[in-house]
């Protein structure tokens, strides 16, 4: 390799051929921060400058981000260029880096004979240099121990031109980082730089120059923050604030020693951080002062940084990034007004034994809007969501029950019941828009059997199925929830909830089909229907034992029959073994919701089936709910073709 010296040779920017060394033009950062920091930046690194200094910061990233410096510097001979770009995806964090410094128009020397100094040398060629490397950079978060990984896939490019002659080298190498965060305000770095060692290769020459770097080692520790639980201390006149120290170790570059490098970083602002640090180069150690601040998804660096031994270098750094952002913007478009009167007490659907009650409402209306919420990373997308919303507003000129009452807002007023289904209702209207709007709640007034309280776990099952007419008491007034329901009592049940015409109900008082039911018995009709509808069948011996009563496996498989669930083998309940016969019943009713009641509980298959769980069964399946529904609307009870008249035995 041609052995010429420049001044800009001797600032330590391009070859020295005679030690066979080239330098690695990113191994020295010029950004803003970094340098603000004193170069520390093994544990700061948490966007695109991380690439230069330790790649395995990258995975801390949300944002695509970017960095670019472009400035002269050694006497404004040298134009040294620095570009980064990275973004997270699913896959890992990837980047790209580019370094470059070129030098035009630097003129050659010689020493004068008679004084030895340094001149200029007038017989030869202004000569040029260029020294660039391109990276490829990729991170990944590894799943354990807080320990994320990177690495630079680098290319090198360097030409000297001028004075006759000309010459290019080319190079390969890697990069490799590690990052460790054992605890959240302490991260620790390492990069290892061109651990592939090698050299650069000159195509006119043939000779070789060594690429060399450094090994980094260091870190950062978070002081001060918001909580100790993402800092080591908290303090309410420091918001937030970090140092850091880096250790540089050589690896085959001219200089043997190694360096340090002290940082301290302050944000007493959102968006404004305060830097300072100390800098150990070659040429000796220097203070170093910075300030960065940061709009929105951008983020501008400046740093004070003179360096040691260099004569003529430009102390001022300047860096502008792409951070990223998420910004969030709210719309709202009016879209109509709606009764927003909300029953606290008693609730819509309630059942209740009492003559007069305390209505309490919220007596307002709704001014409903479809919300557009927009998510927006400058530069690069933007997402957005409509939903429906509202504002509540009070109304004036409030009615109960069409009645004028003196209050707004939150309103309590007594409200007298008959037996039955009660409507309870609230108007009223806005005061700007005088739109009126208004709402009402069902209340149903019972007198409940004497052995089934309001308190009663399946009060509201019982109750709605005798409204319906599906299920009926005693002549004493007593429901007896806890006795067995028989064979003859749940087919009546089921009978009644179809629709069935009279003719086929004459039909079924006049044929019998088992000789243990008899005419004029009031099970005789249902128990013929039901087996005509498929819901129940008789004992091989002709009998249909109406009075036998039914464990709670046999209750609970007619009723997913006549649920007309579809059959899924499977114990789904802890104490029901597998091949158990019910199970294709079982399993689909708990599925449908028919069994809630025993949630969390053995099925007992052996167990009396209770009259309240028949009825609580029952309540939950398709057919009785479109009935229950049907009744809170209209009032309207839809009864089955015909009915048999009241016996002393239960029905």
């Amino acid at each position: 390799m041609i052995r010429i010296l420049t001044a800009t040779l001797v600032a330590g920017l391009i070859i020295t051929a005679w030690a066979g060394t080239t330098i690695d033009p990113s191994r020295t950062l010029y950004t803003g921060r970094a340098m603000g920091l004193g170069g520390t930046y093994l544990g700061f690194a948490n966007d695109a400058e991380g690439i230069f200094a330790n790649p395995s910061g990258l995975t801390k990233l949300e944002y695509p981000q970017m960095v670019g410096v472009s400035r002269k510097i050694f006497l404004d001979e040298t134009t040294y260029q620095v570009m980064a770009w990275s973004a997270p995806t699913h896959y890992g964090t990837f980047g790209m880096g580019y370094v470059g410094t070129a030098i035009g128009e630097s003129f050659p020397t010689l020493r004068e004979p008679g004084t030895n100094r340094i001149v200029i040398n007038p017989s030869s060629e202004a000569m040029g240099y260029d020294n660039s490397v391109l990276m490829f950079t990729y991170a990944r978060q590894l799943p354990w121990y807080n320990l994320s990984l990177g690495g630079n896939l680098k290319f090198f490019n360097q030409s000297i031109g001028g004075g006759g002659v000309g010459d290019r080298a080319s190079a390969m190498n890697l990069d490799l980082s590690a990052t460790y965060r054992p605890l959240k305000y302490l991260s620790l770095g390492a990069n290892l730089q061109n651990v592939l060692g090698g050299s650069v290769s000159w195509a006119g020459t043939g000779n070789t120059d060594t690429l060399g770097g450094y090994w980094k080692l260091g870190g950062a520790l978070k002081l001060f923050g918001a909580s100790t639980s993402e800092a080591l201390l908290t303090n309410n006149m420091v918001r937030e604030m970090s140092v850091g120290l880096d250790l540089d170790l050589p690896q085959n570059i001219l200089a043997g020693a190694s360096l340090f490098h002290l940082g301290i970083e302050y944000l007493p602002l959102n968006f404004m951080a305060l830097r300072a640090g100390l800098n150990q180069d070659n040429g000796g150690s220097g203070m170093t002062f910075g300030v960065g601040f940061r709009q929105s998804a951008f983020r501008f660096d400046y740093a004070f940084a003179a360096r040691p031994g260099i004569t003529g270098d430009n102390p001022h750094y300047f860096s502008l990034s792409y951070v990223g952002d998420r910004t969030v913007s709210v719309s709202k478009k009016f879209k109509h007004m709606a009764s927003g009167i909300n029953f606290i007490r008693p609730r819509d659907r309630s059942l209740t034994s009492l003559e007069t009650v305390t209505v309490v409402a919220e007596v307002k209306a709704k001014k409903i809007y479809d919300q557009k919420t927009t998510w927006t990373v400058p530069l690069f997308e933007s997402t957005s969501e409509v939903r429906e919303t509202f504002d509540l507003i009070d109304l004036a000129g409030i009615r109960h029950n069409s009645y004028p009452i003196n209050q707004v807002g939150t309103v309590e007023v007594p409200n007298p019941l008959n037996i039955g289904r009660n409507l309870v209702s609230f108007s009223g209207y806005t005061p700007q828009e005088s739109i009126v709007v208004s709402a009402e709640a069902r209340i149903l007034r019972v007198l409940p059997f004497k052995d089934t309280p309001m308190q009663h776990w399946a009060i509201e099952p019982i109750t709605l199925n005798s409204v319906l007419g599906l299920i009926k008491g005693y002549p004493d007034n007593t429901f007896k929830p806890e006795k067995g329901i028989t064979r003859a009592e749940l087919t009546a049940l089921l009978v009644r909830t179809a629709g069935i015409d009279a003719v086929r109900w004459d039909k079924a008082e006049t044929e019998m089909k088992f000789k243990d039911v008899k005419e004029k018995l009031w099970f005789s009709p249902y128990v013929n229907l039901g087996v005509e509808m498929g819901l129940v069948t008789g004992y091989p011996d002709g009998t249909f034992q109406p009075n036998k009563v039914l464990n709670r496996a046999e209750g609970v498989t007619i009723l997913a029959r006549f649920a007309k669930l579809p059959e899924s083998d499977g114990a789904v309940f802890p104490d029901l073994k597998s091949g158990f016969w019910a199970n294709k019943f079982i399993k689909p009713a708990k599925e449908a919701g028919l069994l809630k009641y025993l949630s969390g509980k053995d099925f007992n298959p052996t167990y009396p089936f209770a009259r309240e769980e028949a009825a609580e069964v029952l309540y939950q399946t398709d057919p009785i709910q479109r009935k229950v529904n049907e009744f809170w609307e209209t009032g309207m009870v839809t009864e089955a073709g015909g009915t048999s008249p009241a016996t002393s035995e239960s029905r």
